[in-house]
């Protein structure tokens, strides 16, 4: 890659970051137009050894590891797993925290399952119980399927939704 012409402004504030332009600004200075480590301390005002770290160092932004300490028992992909085997057969939908632990065979605690599986927003409720038609809702269902019994056409024209549960009052 060829040398940019480099950022000839430098407001550095101590105890903030240098940025990157300027830090290829110094190696450039350094490798490409041979200016002595003395020069570039008296032009960019920083120390010896800032300007040794921003030389040594091989890459124009510091890269680090972004976590360290113990590996997550449970990765994201096994979550969305784990979800996907819940969430396809009503068997698995009613299994509680502790049977979906020992079937799957985890290797992380109940707690642990149930407190990832909450981060991917999957959670567990009882059903709403719809309540039951008195004697007076079946008669006029049953009365109104006898009136409309001999549609033909006309139930062609009719649009059809999902069943939804409505309850007034209550």
């Amino acid at each position: 890659m060829p040398p940019a012409t480099p950022p000839l402004e430098f407001d550095h504030e101590p105890g903030q970051e240098i940025p990157t332009k300027h830090k290829e600004t110094i190696r450039q200075f350094y490798s490409f137009a041979k200016i002595p480590i003395e020069s570039l301390m008296t032009q960019y005002k920083l120390g010896k050894s800032i300007i040794t770290k921003i030389l040594i160092y091989n890459t124009p932004e510091c890269s680090r590891i972004t976590r360290t300490g113990r590996p997550f028992f449970l990765t994201d992909i096994q979550v969305d797993q784990i979800i996907e085997y819940a969430a396809k057969y009503w068997e698995h939908r009613i299994l509680d925290y502790s049977l979906l632990h020992t079937e799957l065979k985890l290797k992380c605690s109940i707690e642990t399952l149930e407190k990832k599986l909450k981060q991917k927003d999957y959670f567990r409720y009882i059903a709403y119980q719809k309540p039951y038609l008195i004697i007076v809702q079946v008669l006029v269902r049953f009365l109104w399927a006898i009136a409309y019994i001999f549609w033909i056409i006309e139930w062609l024209k009719v649009l059809w939704s999902d069943e939804v549960t409505f309850q007034i009052g209550g």
